[in-house]
């Protein structure tokens, strides 16, 4: 995804600025240039139909299109292969997942694509939400097609940016890179999600659940 050039900052200020600020600079500008962009493509006729490649957060990318991609209803975990125990999945992956303090028993299925991602389903209350953890920004990507029906909105979790998606239905595509090659695992209609990134790992949480109560929930799960 390309980006346009930031403007010039002192040789000063580049020096203090942390990995993690830099990260954060990185999708304030990234979002700046969304609006912009947007505005210009659909003043012209024929960008209308074009895909928009402006914006994304952590391991995810959004493209916002004119028309959504050919997709269908299917379940929360489709994609994601058979279920597991959370220590088999963890060794899958790679890495140990984060989950909030459960009131209850906690999920007994767990998801995972090797070197990449983690994926349980969580309850809030009687709603089924589906919390994905995705291993740094390369390895694994998950993207995301918005069309003009969904919103696209910053969210703030603790220290962390965040985007929310709503309204109109989006479609998602759950692509992994084998180094050399892109390979496409599902297409499906999302719910609303809200996606974090905290410098090291990507979070997101996909269901019927508001901006507000979502945010509440991310607090549970990373603090």
């Amino acid at each position: 995804m390309e980006i346009p050039p930031t403007p010039d900052l002192t040789g000063a200020v580049r020096a203090r600025i942390t990995r993690r600020r830099a990260a954060r600079r990185w999708l304030v500008v990234a979002l700046a240039v969304v609006v912009v962009g947007i505005g210009i493509a659909m003043a012209v006729p024929d960008a209308r139909s074009s895909i928009l490649r402006f914006f994304g957060i952590g391991s995810v990318k959004i493209e916002r299109v004119e028309s959504l991609p050919a997709s269908q209803e299917a379940p929360l975990t489709a994609g994601l292969g058979k279920a597991h125990t959370r220590a088999d999945a963890e060794a899958i992956a790679g890495f140990r997942m984060v989950l909030p303090a459960f009131k209850g028993a906690p999920p007994s299925r767990y998801y995972a694509i090797r070197g990449a991602l983690i994926a349980t389903v969580i309850r809030n209350g009687p709603t089924p939400l589906l919390l994905t953890e995705l291993k740094g920004e390369q390895t694994f990507l998950s993207k995301k097609f918005v069309d003009r029906n969904t919103r696209v909105e910053p969210a703030q979790v603790g220290a962390h940016e965040g985007l929310f998606l709503s309204g109109g239905r989006h479609v998602l595509q759950y692509l992994v890179s084998n180094g050399s090659q892109v390979h496409q695992l599902t297409t499906r209609f999302a719910g609303n999600v809200l996606l974090w990134f905290d410098g090291v790992r990507t979070y997101r949480l996909e269901g019927r659940v508001s901006l507000a109560e979502a945010i509440r929930l991310a607090h549970l799960i990373t603090g």
